[in-house]
């Protein structure tokens, strides 16, 4: 799954540099990457679950809705410090 993620990343990039410079605009590949990575999880975990909902609906059924949600909420909360860089772990 890292493999792929990774290869998405990097063609992402390949492919915004490229519009950029066709548009004849800067681009800076630091800020894409942090967009990008705050983006990417909570894209990734919605059509996760828009596949299991049409794969399998009986188990989407069965989970109830708030924890769906919950996950949501922390990945969109996640992005945003991610992005901003409110809170910092430091090691």
């Amino acid at each position: 799954m890292k493999k792929l993620y990774d290869k998405f990343m990097k063609l992402n990039i390949k492919s915004a540099r490229e519009k950029a410079a066709r548009r004849g605009l800067d681009f800076n590949e630091e800020n894409f990457i942090k967009k990008q990575e705050a983006v990417l999880p909570i894209l990734f975990y919605y059509g996760l679950v828009m596949l299991l909902g049409f794969i399998l609906p009986s188990v989407v059924t069965l989970v109830p809705s708030w924890i769906f949600f919950t996950i949501l909420l922390g990945l969109i909360i996640r992005g945003l410090n991610h992005y901003f860089g409110w809170i910092r772990v430091e090691k």
